[in-house]
This record gives C-alpha cells, sequence and structure tokens, in this order.
C-alpha cells in the first residue's frame, strides 16, 4: 500500500524545538560522561597496573633478593670451608644453612605464585612461567646437593680427608648452579620490574594526553551546543521586539524570511495577524472615511439636488422660448443643460456609493451575468474600436445580481477609458479552490506599481475627468459579498483586475475540477 504523501512528509519534517535543545544537552552530557567514563578506565587502568607492580612484583623481587642472598652467603661459607678452614663451628653453619635456605626459596615461589594470579596480559605470564621454572631448578640443586652434603657429615665424623674433598667439591658445583639459577630469576624479575614501570609512565603520559584532548572536546561541544541554542532561540528576541512594536501601532509588514521551527510558524501566524490587523485598520479608515463622505454627500445632495433640478427646467423653458430668436443662445443652453447633467450624475454616485444596501444573495450564473454586461457595452466598445474577448466557464455563485452588474460596468468602462485608441478587453471567469475567479484585464499601458496601491482610495483618480469613486464603489461591492479585488500587472502590459467571490454549493466534479487547477 502506497504511504500518503502528507505523511512522508511528517517523517521527514525536522524535529521541533524542544526535542532539538534535548538532543544538544543530551549530546553535551553524552560527552561529558565519555570524558568521565574514560578517566576511570584509564584510572581503573593504572591502578591495576601499579597494583601488578607493588603487590607481584616487588614482592617477588624482594623474596628472590632474599633467596639470592642467603644462596650468596652459603656459597662464601663453602668456598671458606673449601679454602681449609676445618671448624666445627663452620661445618654446623652449612648444616643449619641447608636446612633452612628452601624456606626463602619457597617463599619467592609463593611470591611467583601470587604474581601469576594478579598478572593478566600473556608476556608477563610467560615472564612469570620461566622465573618459576629457574626457582624450580634451584630447588632441584638443593635436593641433589643433599647426597653431597651427607657425604661431608661422613667424612668429619670419620675424619676421612678425601671423602670430604670430595663432597664439598660437588656441593660447590650444585652452588653455583643454584646461584646462576637464581642469578637469572633476578634479572627476570628486574626486566618485568623495568617494563612495567615504564607501562605505567605511558600510561599515565597517555592518560592525561587523552583526558586533556576529551576536556577540550567535551569544552567545545559545549560551546557548540550553546552557540547553536542561542542562534535557534535568537529569534524570540525579534519576535518579541516585533510584538512590542505593534502594541505600540506599527503595523507595517515584513517580508523577512522566516525559519521552519515552532518559532518561526509563530512569527509567520504573528505577521499574518499583524497583516490581518492591517488590512482590518485600512478598512475601518475606509469606512470611516465613507461615513464621512456619507454624511457630506447627503448634505450635498439635499442642497444641490434640488436646485440643479430647478436649473436644468428653467434651462429648458428658456430653450423653448429663445430657440428661434436667439440661435447662438441654444448651444450656450445646452451646454449649461450637459453640466447639470454631469453634476446630478455625480450626485448618484455619491448616493450610490452611501447607500449601498446590503446584498441581496440569491444564486447568480456569473457567466450569463458576463455576457449580459458584454452585450449591453457592445456598442459603445464598437464605437471605442476596443475588442472583447470572453473565456468564461459556468460558474454560480451567491450574490446580488444588480449590484455584481455595476461592478462589472465599472471595470469595464475604466479598461475602454484606458485604450483611447483602442485595443482588447479580455473577461475570463473560472473556478479555483477558494471560490471563483472573475479577471478584467486590458491592453492598454497599465497602472504603475506606485499607483496600484492607491487606485481603491476615495477621490483618487488619474483620469482628467475622473470622481474617484468607481473603484472604492467596486471594492465596497466585492467586500460586501465576502470576496476581494485585487489589481495585478497584466502579461501584455496592460492593466488586470482579479476579482474572487465565495462559490455557492458545487458539484463533486467541481470541487475536484477546482483543486485540480489549484497550484
Amino acid at each position: 500500500m502506497e504511504v500518503p504523501q502528507s505523511e512522508r512528509r511528517g517523517w521527514l519534517r525536522r524535529p521541533g524545538i524542544p526535542a532539538r535543545i534535548f538532543a544538544g544537552f543530551a549530546l553535551v552530557s553524552l560527552t561529558f560522561a565519555s570524558v568521565a567514563a574514560v578517566s576511570l578506565w584509564e584510572h581503573q587502568r593504572t591502578a591495576f597496573t601499579l597494583r601488578v607492580l607493588h603487590e607481584g612484583y616487588l614482592p617477588l623481587s624482594l623474596s628472590v633478593s632474599e633467596a639470592r642472598a642467603t644462596q650468596g652467603a652459603f656459597a662464601t661459607m663453602v668456598e671458606r670451608t673449601l679454602e681449609g678452614a676445618d671448624t666445627v663451628a663452620a661445618e654446623g653453619w652449612l648444616e643449619v644453612a641447608r636446612r633452612f635456605r628452601p624456606f626463602a626459596l619457597r617463599r619467592a615461589l609463593d611470591a611467583a605464585n601470587q604474581a601469576q594470579q594478579l598478572v593478566k596480559a600473556e608476556r608477563d605470564r610467560a615472564t612469570l612461567v620461566t622465573l618459576c621454572s629457574e626457582l624450580e631448578a634451584v630447588l632441584l640443586e638443593y635436593k641433589l646437593a643433599e647426597d653431597d652434603f651427607d657425604a661431608l657429615s661422613s667424612s668429619i665424623t670419620g675424619r676421612d680427608p678425601a671423602l670430604r674433598a670430595t663432597a664439598l667439591s660437588g656441593i660447590r658445583s650444585r652452588e653455583r648452579a643454584a646461584q646462576f639459577h637464581l642469578a637469572r630469576a633476578w634479572q627476570l624479575i628486574g626486566e618485568r620490574i623495568a617494563v612495567t614501570s615504564r607501562e605505567a609512565r605511558e600510561d599515565e603520559r597517555r592518560a592525561i594526553a587523552l583526558l586533556l584532548g576529551l576536556g577540550l572536546l567535551a569544552l567545545a561541544v559545549s560551546i557548540t551546543v550553546a552557540t547553536w541554542s542561542q542562534r535557534m532561540l535568537s529569534p524570540l528576541t525579534k519576535l518579541s521586539a516585533r510584538v512590542a512594536a505593534v502594541a505600540h501601532g506599527d503595523l507595517s509588514p515584513h517580508s523577512e524570511a522566516h525559519t521552519e521551527d515552532e518559532i518561526g510558524r509563530v512569527a509567520s501566524e504573528f505577521e499574518r495577524m499583524v497583516g490581518a490587523l492591517s488590512e482590518r485598520d485600512a478598512q475601518l479608515r475606509q469606512s470611516e472615511r465613507l461615513a464621512a463622505v456619507g454624511r457630506l454627500a447627503a448634505h450635498v445632495t439635499h442642497e444641490v439636488r434640488n436646485p440643479l433640478n430647478s436649473i436644468r427646467l428653467n434651462v429648458e423653458l428658456l430653450q423653448e422660448d429663445v430657440a428661434d430668436k436667439v440661435p447662438d443662445a441654444q448651444r450656450v443652453l445646452a451646454s449649461i443643460v450637459r453640466e447639470v447633467d454631469r453634476l446630478t450624475d455625480l450626485t448618484e454616485q455619491y448616493l450610490r456609493l452611501v447607500r449601498l444596501p446590503e446584498p441581496k444573495r440569491k444564486p447568480t450564473e456569473l457567466a450569463a451575468l458576463v455576457r449580459d454586461v458584454t452585450s449591453f457595452l457592445a456598442p459603445e466598445m464598437e464605437a471605442a474600436n476596443v475588442r472583447i474577448e470572453l473565456a468564461l466557464e459556468d460558474l454560480r455563485v451567491p450574490g446580488d445580481e444588480g449590484q455584481l452588474r455595476q461592478a462589472l460596468l465599472n471595470l469595464c468602462r475604466n479598461a475602454r477609458e484606458a485604450m483611447p485608441d483602442g485595443g482588447s478587453l479580455h473577461i475570463s471567469l473560472d473556478l479555483q479552490a477558494g471560490g471563483a475567479r472573475l479577471c478584467v484585464q486590458d491592453s492598454g499601458a497599465g497602472i504603475p506599481e506606485q499607483e496600484r496601491a492607491k487606485i481603491f482610495d476615495l477621490f483618487y483618480t488619474t483620469k482628467q475627468h475622473g470622481t474617484g469613486l468607481g473603484l472604492p464603489l467596486t471594492q465596497q461591492i466585492v467586500a460586501a459579498h465576502g470576496g476581494r479585488i485585487e489589481c495585478v500587472p497584466a502579461p501584455n502590459g496592460g492593466a488586470r483586475f482579479e476579482l474572487w467571490l465565495p462559490r455557492a454549493e458545487l458539484s463533486t466534479t467541481q470541487l475536484v475540477h477546482a483543486a485540480d487547477k489549484t497550484p
């Protein structure tokens, strides 16, 4: 089953600010935990090396040293006996030393076994195995020398000089072999102590360098996460300043780009809210101006309309009286009638703007309405050499047909006046997802960008004899229908007015069609 596009986008969405801040500080915590773990590991490693050195090799070294000292003293006494020191005391000491010197050697073997239980490296184990072999070889030499000592005792008792000399010679040979093995054992343990001490120093230097590097890394990660968090949260300061500015009445639009996180979305929604407030404020000002114009128009119309009617009636009577008597007066009186009619039409526009009633909405076929209006304007457009082009879809909106007709008439006549040398008037009607879009586009000179923002203001006009009431009235009609109107540049250089009107009930086919056309 295919996964919907919206769900795939949800999976790929960046995590929120709380999640990212938590991840950042989790990274910092993990970094410092790693530093602590490595420090503990290096400490345990160094402590183990020192334990092997102090609890294993050093006691073993002392035991072997004691065994060597005992063996050296014993060998010296043997040599003195061989040199002729035939004393009972010397021979008695040899007998005592012969019985007690294996104890020192067995202590050395016990120390070697204890060291074997501490060490873990294979090279340490191999060294200790060799050392034990050397110590056991010494024990073997001691056992082999027992027969020579027994012969020595017999020679002393029987006073046999030849047997005594043979026994001492064998003892000397065994003692020299024992000294050799002990010297070998001492050399092994010395080398191992030196190597272990060097490894301890290297472990210490490595631990210091590693901890220093990890500490700097943790510091760098902390600074990076802090800077990243500050940069991520910095839009809050701008948003706070923007809120304060709006609170003091600054509703000017800000077009800066926002991030895609929660702060950016809040800022975007806030700017949309500010835009809506600005638009509502403009609408309120427009309403206030319309109300003021209404009061003025009602007063002016009341004061001017009746005199204008009287003037027109009297001018018509004069035309009848002087038509045959003063031919030139007829032309002057006709000019007065035209001006009176223009002023009367102006008062009518004021009244329409002020007294625009609430639209009586009912389903209105926009396409039929457009065709009816263009058919009504056809002679006028032909006289101005304006060609009308239609591209209409059959759409229906809830609206007041009379007011919508008035709005369309205003736009079409403005387009005709914008093309004094003729041109084309293109009117299109299509369905959008938000409703019906009605476009009125001319091929005239267009409206400059700086003027497009003012054309819906009351009394603003770029025409020599314009009143500045047509487009504000059109905007008021569209707004009363819940829609909106915009002026945008046309692709051919003219002006393009786009009206969006809320749609009525549409069929499913029309809704799908509108959704497909929506960008």
